[in-house]
């Protein structure tokens, strides 16, 4: 069987009601990959075993940092290593 095609905006959209509340679009080798929305801010917290990556498929968001936020928009991609503590929140209305 081959692969099977995965359109993040489509997979957000079609699944995800609730900001926060993250869900498998696939798994790729010995991890997930997940799509979310986000709301005005989510907790501090910091993964100790895996670094977590951030693509924003739609509106504006921030990674706060301990020394300062990164915004990111349409089309950006970030990669916040292990141990690092940060905290999301969207930028826009729309999550």
């Amino acid at each position: 069987m081959p692969p099977r095609k995965i359109n993040l905006v489509e997979a957000a959209d079609a699944k995800i009601a609730e900001v926060f509340d993250p869900h498998i679009a696939g798994d790729v080798n010995d991890s997930q990959a997940k799509v979310a929305k986000f709301g005005a801010v989510f907790d501090w917290h910091a993964h100790d075993n895996e670094d977590e990556a951030f693509l924003v498929l739609r509106g504006r968001i921030a990674i706060d940092f301990r020394d300062g936020p990164v915004e990111l928009g349409e089309g950006d991609f970030i990669v916040v290593p292990r141990g690092v503590e940060h905290r999301p929140r969207s930028l826009t209305p729309e999550p």
